[in-house]
């Protein structure tokens, strides 16, 4: 299903986990215009990179979120953000791409220097910034880019 010009919903429920695990990650109907909103968002991102965008983490059903060691407040279980991949260049640079062109997101993460996390809200704009690092085996979120 066609969701804008360059997004379909397949891009944001594919999930190599979910489908070796058997776990339909199928978006429910209530939050379909979730889905909606972040692929029209992310068309935005796009024309700001001028690249084409890989998602490898879009929507994730609770289960899947588990699974995958997402916490439960996730904004990918209500179909609000999106891991992704760009030619544009590094994660970083990415990251400051957007925050230098003005885009509008709630959370921008850029994720152990290896993709970037953006999402999205219906009702504001808190524009964080946090780069993810390694810290004695666990993730850390440090503020602004790093």
């Amino acid at each position: 299903m066609k969701l804008t010009e360059h997004f379909t919903l397949e891009e944001f429920t594919r999930s190599n986990i979910a489908s070796r695990l058997r776990i339909d990650n199928r978006v429910p109907d209530e939050l379909m215009a979730n889905i909606q909103l972040t692929a029209n968002k992310l068309e935005l991102v796009r024309k700001v990179l001028g690249f084409p965008i890989m998602i490898t983490s879009g929507y994730r059903c609770p289960l899947l979120n588990a699974r995958v060691g997402g916490v439960s407040t996730s904004a990918h279980t209500k179909g609000l953000a999106v891991d992704f991949h760009c030619a544009y260049g590094t994660p970083k640079e990415i990251c400051q791409r957007l925050i230098d062109t003005g885009v509008q997101f709630d959370k921008l993460i850029q994720e152990h220097n290896q993709w970037v996390h953006i999402g999205f809200s219906l009702n504001y704009n808190r524009q964080i910034v946090l780069t993810a690092i390694k810290n004695s085996g666990k993730t850390v979120y440090v503020n602004g880019l790093v």
